[in-house]
């Protein structure tokens, strides 16, 4: 395969992105205005000449029954007087509030970049249009309304994250809020930055159709400092697996368990790669492989990776995050769903996925091959028809029916557990096993597969 070495960017992490992220970090935000608040009333202060109560006095005021009687009143307390005040006022019962906690709550569609500011270069027209989508002022209603809501809120939610650092803002939430979320969409919109504004044009994975990449110019630095055509695209999935990394929590003290991932009930998740071309980027650095395989290996049931390059870096990205899922479990691949020109994200057909289940030759009967005996296999999914073929030499999965299908619009597919794709139902029943033993070593390895996934 030939290249154009010119028309290369080499792959880095872009120095003022990552200053201006850490400067808008929402705690840090959040200190920044109760600073200026703090001011501006130290300000108001000084500007009435009060000298303000002494000390002694201010301690006299606070131990007061009638401050201490005001502390003790809480939102139930009050809400309750005003009952008593307006007997006429309806009481609801329990399960019609949790019904409109739910439909206040639960979104239609699915949250972007929740705890964190979202861009509008990382959103489509439709998402944009669509505002608000949940009453979050209930949360603040009362005691009761809070804890329940949450529960709707991290729980019944879908999520998109389309910055690291937003879902590295997860980590603020309590673990009990964290390990309710079973399932997350990462959109990774491909970056490019040059020393002036340059259009490109790239390959696309869509038959077709070509990618147009927009730079973003940078300042002149000196002379020692790397210039050129620079992306931010493998790194950013490598930063974004990083956020799923187990995060510190001084409260966790237990002794006898690692820490907890920051999604430790996360059962599936799909990627969403935006212009990353064909032929154009370098390979993904080995710290995927480090992080998708040793460090979250064998934690999904199910990944759905879109947009992903069809060329070698592709597919060493894909045998990197093939890892993540266990075995038995469903790997599904398509083409774009997104394309971007730097200001305007945009939706592109729906097409059909490519699926094909993970390592499912383990289980076959051979004394030598067996699943990892602490690492447990993807569960069943139970309901499938019948199959004409000898037991466990297939495997049925519950496949979506197109790539922007909804999660739960699912058709039945049956694989073999040899070559791990969908089984054609004309074919006779071969026995396959053989296909597992290497010619060269007569050892037993994995199926390497001249197939699109």
């Amino acid at each position: 395969m030939s290249y154009n070495r010119r028309a290369l960017p080499f792959e880095e992490r872009d120095q003022t992105d990552r200053a201006e992220a850490w400067y808008n970090n929402p705690l840090r935000a959040e200190i920044r205005t109760l600073t200026e608040e703090i001011q501006r009333l130290k300000k108001l202060h000084s500007g009435h000449n009060n000298s303000g109560p002494s000390g002694a006095a201010f301690e006299e005021a606070q131990s007061s029954p009638s401050v201490a009687r005001i502390k003790r009143m809480t939102r139930s307390s009050t809400s309750k007087v005003s009952l008593e005040r307006e007997p006429r006022m309806p009481s609801l019962p329990v399960e019609i509030q949790l019904k409109i906690l739910s439909y206040s709550l639960i979104s239609s569609f699915p949250i972007i970049d929740p705890l964190s500011k979202h861009t509008k270069e990382s959103m489509t027209a439709e998402e944009r249009a669509r505002g608000n989508q949940i009453a979050i002022g209930f949360l603040a209603t009362c005691k009761a309304y809070h804890t329940e809501g949450l529960r709707y809120l991290w729980g019944r939610n879908e999520f998109v994250f389309t910055s690291h650092y937003a879902l590295r803002n997860f980590a603020n939430l309590s673990l009990e809020h964290r390990k309710v979320v079973k399932f997350i969409n990462i959109r990774i919109i491909a970056k490019y930055y040059d020393d002036a504004r340059r259009v490109r044009t790239a390959k696309s994975n869509v038959p077709g159709r070509k990618i147009t990449i927009k730079t973003a110019a940078r300042l002149h630095e000196n002379p020692l400092a790397r210039k050129g055509y620079k992306s931010y695209t493998w790194l950013q999935l490598i930063d974004f697996l990083d956020a799923l990394r187990p995060p510190f929590d001084p409260r966790y003290k237990s002794k006898k368990a690692p820490r907890p991932r920051l999604l430790p009930g996360l059962e599936s998740m799909r990627i969403d790669f935006v212009n990353f071309p064909r032929e154009y980027l370098a390979m993904p650095d080995i710290d995927l492989h480090r992080i998708a395989v040793h460090d979250l290996g064998c934690t999904l049931n199910e990944l759905v990776l879109t947009g992903l390059p069809e060329d070698d870096c592709g597919i060493r990205a894909l045998s990197d995050l093939n890892g993540m899922v266990r075995d038995d479990g469903l790997l599904m691949k398509a083409f774009d769903s997104f394309m971007s020109d730097s200001t305007v994200l945009t939706r592109v057909r729906d097409c059909p996925f490519d699926a094909r289940v993970v390592r499912s030759w383990k289980p076959l009967d051979h004394d030598h091959i067996h699943h990892h005996p602490d690492i447990s296999p993807a569960p069943v999914d139970v309901g499938h028809p019948e199959s004409i073929y000898k037991e466990k030499k297939t495997i049925w999965r519950r496949v979506p029916k197109s790539r922007d299908a909804s999660r739960d619009d699912r058709t039945w597919v049956e694989f073999s557990r040899t070559l791990g794709t969908p089984v054609e139902p004309d074919k006779p029943d071969v026995d396959e096993s053989s296909l597992l033993f290497c010619d060269e070593c007569g050892e037993v390895h994995e199926p390497m597969l001249d197939h699109h996934i």
